[in-house]
């Protein structure tokens, strides 16, 4: 998997993801501005970034916007010395992020508590090894449902999504380009105490991302940028496999057998995975 700065339409570069769980960030270059899009994991992450950005002669962000509250694309929004702009409900979490201690056992003790989960303190340990210092940016732009940013011959509107990953999700469109930045709002829902999807969340989030006439689609960890094509397909089998639990309800070997019958062949792992995550989601409807 290349982790390499690349260029993937005239105005947009990305850095894929990486190891230990280091999300996808981008820059959208205008003739006025430069907008990062997600602030990293940590400041080595941001850093990162800048210095891939340097090396390909592209000019230093002048904002940052975030997707979501989560560690990992917030963590390095203090090393970028830029104002920071997200959406309302990301500001509000991100102030309960910034009153917590994070050395070992103030992590160790939230998972005790249900407040953070095993799998992020994990990641956190390896990105961030003890003595640690974490300084979190209190958004200086905060906007309700939408905020569109005019960088020169290049607009990226910034749109609240929602979902089941994160309540307060928000997505980026770049024009001309045609480029959707999703973070992790397709994902499913990992602060539970099981992971799930629930039709209630994920139907509008469907509907909200059909509105964009997205041409290079990318997500926060997956490693490659989707096409259109892929992107519908994707969009299309979440759907159906929604609508196929609704019918079904919370049986879940009913549901497998109702995709397998839908689909005329063996389910492949993902789509096993999306059916266990709608039906364990009927818990939480």
């Amino acid at each position: 998997m290349s982790t390499a700065l690349t260029r993937i339409s005239d105005h947009v570069y990305w850095l894929p993801p990486d190891k230990p769980d280091r999300p996808s960030l981008c820059a959208v270059v205008g003739a006025q501005h430069t907008l990062m899009l997600d602030a990293g994991a940590s400041a080595a992450h941001a850093r990162l970034f800048l210095n891939a950005l340097a090396a390909a002669g592209v000019a230093a962000p002048r904002y940052v916007a975030l997707t979501h509250w989560h560690w990992d694309h917030i963590f390095g929004a203090a090393a970028l010395g830029i104002p920071v702009i997200a959406g309302a409900a990301t500001a509000q979490q991100i102030s309960i992020q910034a009153a917590y201690t994070w050395d070992d056992a103030a992590l160790d003790q939230r998972v005790a508590a249900g407040l953070e989960i095993a799998e992020c303190t994990r990641n956190i340990k390896l990105e961030l090894p003890e003595p640690r210092e974490v300084r979190i940016v209190i958004p200086d732009i905060v906007y309700q449902d939408s905020l569109h940013l005019n960088l020169g011959g290049v607009t990226c509107h910034l749109r609240h999504a929602g979902g089941d990953h994160a309540a307060d999700s928000c997505v980026m469109y770049v024009e001309p380009d045609r480029v959707l930045f999703l973070g992790d709002c397709l994902y499913d829902a990992i602060y539970a105490p099981v992971r799930h999807y629930t039709i209630r969340h994920l139907f509008p989030l469907l509907d909200t991302l059909r509105v964009f006439d997205a041409h290079h689609i990318i997500e926060g960890h997956t490693p490659a940028v989707m096409s259109s094509s892929e992107f519908n397909s994707l969009m299309d089998r979440l759907r159906q496999i929604g609508s196929i639990v609704q019918q079904v309800g919370a049986d879940e070997p009913a549901a497998l057998a109702a995709a397998q019958a839908r689909f005329g062949q063996l389910l492949d792992e993902d789509t096993d995975d999306l059916v266990r995550a709608l039906v364990a989601g009927r818990a939480f409807e």
